[in-house]
């Protein structure tokens, strides 16, 4: 099962820092609803297990080998997102496939998530390795530093690549839309830069900061309407 991945953005953005009640009354309807629109997805590697446990998660491959990869919350240095996109009625929907880890040691790890319980996985992964990372870095920024989400550098002046750079002042409009940020400089048509979710690590502590900083946000959801 994949899991639409506008759901945890949504509810990170909503979500005010230890509320995780009110993070889970968002997103789990939402994701409720969103699993009956998206069933049809093929379940893939019928085999797979993935194991949450109190201090990480195991994965054991559907292979005859049935290795199994250990990773425990507090080793993880980084959290990816692994996106697939998908048309339908409601418009393009950006679908987590699997969460990539990244290790202190930098190895990588992918937790897939077409298995049942999927989202419960997906969610406390982001619950114990980017939720407590939060609220540093809003204060490290609020007091005058600068955090790298991957080539991306973001403080309280705005947002800069290698390639470009722009103030916060300087754009008229953020807008979620499905698995992206989209910003416009001039105009509210078409966007000045995107940015994929997939692209920077903790993206739900970007997507957070960019809210907290830029002068007016929308979120496009194709889902919104049912929260209703």
């Amino acid at each position: 099962m994949s899991i639409v991945i506008i759901v945890f953005v949504n509810g990170f953005l909503l979500a005010k820092q230890g509320e995780i009640g009110t993070l889970l009354a968002i997103t789990v309807p939402v994701a409720a609803a969103a699993f009956a629109l998206f069933a049809w997805t093929p379940i893939r590697m019928r085999h797979l297990r993935i194991t949450l446990h109190a201090y990480g998660v195991v994965v054991r491959t559907p292979d005859k080998s049935h290795k199994e990869d250990v990773i425990l919350f507090d080793d993880v240095d980084e959290v990816w997102f692994i996106l697939e996109s998908m048309r339908s009625w409601l418009g393009t929907v950006a679908l987590m496939d699997a969460l990539r880890l990244v290790k202190h040691d930098e190895t990588s790890h992918v937790v897939p998530l077409h298995v049942r319980g999927g989202f419960t996985i997906a969610q406390e992964i982001l619950r114990r390795c980017s939720h407590p990372l939060r609220g540093d870095a809003t204060r490290a920024v609020r007091d005058g530093g600068t955090l790298t989400f991957g080539n991306m550098a973001l403080d309280r002046m705005g947002l800069r690549t290698t390639s470009w750079a722009i103030k916060w002042s300087e754009l008229r409009l953020v807008r979620y839309v499905p698995g992206r940020v989209a910003l416009f400089r001039r105009q509210t048509v078409f966007p000045w830069r995107n940015i994929r979710l997939d692209q920077v690590p903790h993206p739900t502590i970007f997507a957070k900061l960019v809210t907290e900083y830029a002068p007016k946000v929308e979120i496009d959801d194709p889902l919104g309407s049912l929260r209703d």
